[in-house]
């Protein structure tokens, strides 16, 4: 299987690198440029799809990347990176400097929800990055890309506090990470992601609201795609996370266990009620952790 990539205007590049081997469920983001710059790596396993792509497009050495948040779906391959590609810096959250050179307390908080066995065959194990690899990210921080081509970096917590989005001045685009939430392709709907131990329904609307301030054509997220309709998207989140909260919120003697198949079917009927065809749906359902986003939101509501 080869990695899909898409082209978009002013060379926005977007990389599916197959994570967990299964297409449309990670995008990566190259922005060619005369100072080009890389946008998240996706976990180890997806490492090998990621080169591919790259060298596909005659790319042979890449010297940053700017990874959106700490979780290891977005920056579990970067020790792989920077062992690769000859004086690469990763731009990453301050907590970066903490986690990457000793990914253990990453990789065990992972484990303890997915399991290590899960996490392994899925994800892949974590190389250390070197301390001296990686440049900490603060708000407003602008890459120059050449030619007055800016990436800005916009603190953006609620689902994590270590989350940064990047906007593009050229293309108007907003890389987004899990900000925004999941559109599994057909590109219509966005459902929430809202894991512990960061979920914060307050901070991540005000973050999404911020966002909808900026002057925007596409909205690039990490699972999966770049989309247009940009606004709508954005307020469709923000409407499908108070409901989410407000559904959980109702069952609060349901163990999370219980909870988290209520909150399933009820997705699940919500999205039939919407005529949203079966096998989008199954897709949705497959890749959700529905226990996770009922711990994450319960922590919330503490």
């Amino acid at each position: 299987m080869q990695p899909e990539i898409v082209k978009f205007n002013d060379n926005v590049y977007q990389i599916d690198v197959l994570m967990e081997d299964k297409p449309g469920r990670m995008s990566c983001y190259y922005i060619d440029s005369s100072n080009p710059i890389l946008i998240e790596v996706g976990p180890s396993n997806s490492f090998p799809y990621l080169v591919s792509a790259l060298n596909s497009l005659g790319i042979e050495n890449v010297n940053r990347s700017a990874i959106t948040h700490l979780h290891l779906d977005h920056v579990g391959g970067i020790g792989h990176v920077v062992e690769k590609y000859k004086d690469h810096f990763v731009y990453i959250h301050e907590l970066g400097i903490k986690h990457l050179p000793n990914p253990e307390k990453l990789w065990n908080a992972v484990a303890a929800i997915y399991t290590e066995d899960w996490l392994t065959e899925n994800w892949g194990k974590i190389k250390p990055t070197p301390i001296e690899n990686i440049k900490i990210l603060k708000d407003g921080f602008n890459f120059d890309l050449g030619n007055n081509r800016k990436l800005a970096s916009i603190y953006s917590p609620g689902h994590a506090k270590h989350h940064f989005s990047f906007y593009d001045s050229l293309s108007k685009t907003i890389f987004m990470g899990d900000t925004l939430g999941l559109i599994y392709p057909h590109g219509d709907f966005v459902q929430p992601n809202l894991p512990p131990p960061d979920f914060n329904r307050n901070i991540l609307i005000k973050t999404l609201e911020d966002i909808s301030r900026l002057e925007l054509n596409y909205i690039g997220i990490a699972h999966f795609g770049i989309h247009e309709n940009p606004y709508k998207l954005i307020d469709d989140a923000i409407i499908s996370i108070d409901k989410w909260v407000n559904f959980i919120n109702d069952i609060p003697e349901l163990s999370n266990k219980e909870a988290a198949q209520k909150l399933e079917e009820w997705v699940t009927q919500n999205y039939k009620s919407l005529k949203i065809d079966e096998q989008t749906i199954k897709n949705y359902m497959q890749n959700s952790n529905f226990e996770m986003q009922v711990w994450g939101l319960r922590n919330s509501l503490i």
